[in-house]
């Protein structure tokens, strides 16, 4: 029963993860969704949440029969367990069957599940079934610590009733099993940065990887608020990519207004030329009329020479400037500014993070340390026995 609370605490965390799978329209806005419960939803987390009891045996059951809601899957599964946890409390292993048999295989739920499937056989009598599904949980989770101590479990079983050549290959199995999960978990330690996919893609669901076992006991530890940093990271993330797309859009943007300018560049070329050579003219012909004032011919030339500076500067000034537009150069400057903030949030997060991993590995390494031992007792006990 414990175990399932703790699941529950777990599940809690899970449901406030903000859904962020979609970035939104504008790069700048909030993409989190808030967690909508209903009625149904809060009475069944309050009762999942606090001691069993049979007087919630109704609403557990009636919480599954109603119309689905948008947490009805998850939720579920977690009132099949507790259901299915005080049924082997109180001995149905039948009705606890039952329920165990509806929770989703692909549930955050089904290791658990499985585990107390399992119990349920040996609580019959049924040792072999219990043991297949030990082994069969193991399998199918390596990464997770219940179910490889599953394994020593059913180690245990098969040694206390004498079956030598079953529990062997178990103990061992579940050595190696120890001996993967504590290689990954240094190489998480040497390397932290890889625990950021997990955290990103996914923070529920029955993983099979140590690392996912990892992100979801951090995620226990409310002290730790590395699901406000999950939150934040993979709301970060979001924006970043959609910042890269408005980025794209804003180089297009520039380019566009570049070529405009290039091509626009050898009129302009040509029209700076010819405005140097009339404004030379100009000088030339204002320094005749200093010295001839009377030259009316040369006058008249001036003032033509005038007039055609005049419409070299229009035709310069419609060609427009080859500095960006004000709206693109605001655009790229705020594109600037957003880039370094979301840069700087997913830091931010990253390292609260990584401090939370500093403090959650040394327990689990502990956790597949003492597991090892008792499975090594246990070897050495089966050998010492058959010896």
């Amino acid at each position: 029963m414990r175990a399932i609370n703790q699941a529950v605490f777990c599940l809690l965390g899970t449901l406030l993860i903000p859904s962020l799978q979609a970035a939104p329209a504008d790069c700048r806005a909030d993409s989190s969704r808030p967690l909508v419960l209903s009625s149904q939803d809060q009475q069944l987390l309050e009762i999942l949440g606090g001691h069993a009891s049979n007087s919630h045996t109704p609403t557990l059951i009636r919480y599954n029969d109603q119309t689905p809601g948008i947490n009805q899957p998850i939720l579920g599964n977690y009132a099949r367990l507790r259901l299915a946890a005080m049924a082997l409390r109180d001995g149905d292993t039948e009705f606890a069957r039952q329920q165990l048999n509806q929770v989703e295989q692909n549930s955050p739920a089904a290791v658990d599940a499985a585990l107390l499937l399992a119990e349920s056989y040996r609580r019959d009598g049924d040792r072999e079934r219990a043991r297949t599904w030990f082994v069969r949980i193991a399998a199918r989770f390596p990464g997770n610590p219940r179910a490889v101590s599953g394994l020593v479990l059913a180690g245990d079983d098969w040694r206390k009733q004498g079956a030598v050549e079953q529990a062997l290959p178990v103990y061992n199995l579940a050595l190696n099993k120890v001996a993967e999960n504590m290689k990954a978990l240094q190489t998480l330690a040497d390397d932290p940065d890889r625990l950021y996919r997990s955290l990103t893609n996914s923070v529920a669901g029955n993983s099979t990887t140590v690392m996912d076992q990892l992100v979801l006991a951090m995620i226990r530890d409310r002290d730790s608020q590395v699901l406000d940093a999950t939150g934040k990271l993979i709301n970060a993330s979001n924006v970043r990519k959609c910042l890269r797309e408005e980025e794209k859009t804003l180089h297009n943007a520039i380019q566009h207004a570049t070529a405009r300018d290039l091509s626009n560049g050898a009129f302009r070329t040509a029209a700076n030329m010819e405005k140097a050579a009339t404004e030379q003219e100009i000088a030339d012909l204002q320094r005749v009329l200093a010295n001839a004032p009377d030259a009316e011919d040369f006058r008249a030339r001036l003032t033509d020479a005038r007039d055609r500076l005049k419409r070299i500067e229009d035709r310069l000034e419609r060609l427009g400037s080859t500095a960006l537009p004000p709206a693109l150069e605001k655009r790229k400057k705020q594109m600037q500014e957003d880039k370094q903030r979301v840069e700087t949030e997913i830091e931010d997060a990253r390292q609260q993070v990584r401090q939370a991993l500093k403090a959650q590995l040394p327990e689990l390494q502990r956790f597949y340390r003492n597991l090892a031992g008792e499975a090594q007792l246990g070897k050495a006990q089966l050998l010492q026995a058959r010896g």
